[in-house]
């Protein structure tokens, strides 16, 4: 079954694309949930009047995410104090809403799905590395450092 997607969905396409996809998957999840119509002559037709004001917006939102990854590359690292046991271990660990709560005191807003630990969780002490995304064709690094709190 031919639809039209609506919006952006990983490993299928972006929004605007002619996709083929089974019948039922886009019955039963597709269509209901607003994220693609049948793809018949007169969508088509609609879609094609609308394709314009959707490409603008997808360059809007590059743009933003743009000046936001900016932001960020500005600053660099961000510092967190953990409670420190032997061997330099952390009690517990550091993970997406620790970072996140940092970079809001900062001043940029984000999103929890705009990080990305490439290692897990962080358990030790020092620098890592850490991926912000915030649209699919914008990814930058930076780094996280975990101090020792007294």
């Amino acid at each position: 079954m031919e639809v039209i997607l609506l919006s952006k969905i990983k490993k299928l396409g972006d929004s605007g694309a002619v996709i083929n996809v089974k019948s039922g998957y886009a019955r039963n999840f597709l269509i209901p949930k607003g994220k693609a119509i049948l793809a018949n002559k007169k969508n088509i037709e609609s879609f094609e009047a609308q394709r314009i004001a959707l490409e603008k917006e997808k360059i809007n939102e590059l743009l933003i995410a743009q000046s936001r990854a900016e932001k960020l590359k500005k600053i660099n690292s961000i510092t967190i104090l953990s409670k420190v046991g032997k061997e330099g271990k952390i009690f517990g660990s550091v993970g997406v809403r620790n970072i996140i709560k940092e970079i809001i005191l900062l001043g940029i807003k984000i999103n929890k799905k705009e990080i990305r630990l490439p290692n897990g969780l962080l358990r030790q002490v020092g620098e890592h590395i850490v991926v912000f995304q915030p649209h699919s064709k914008v990814s930058i690094n930076f780094i996280v450092k975990i101090i020792a709190k007294n």
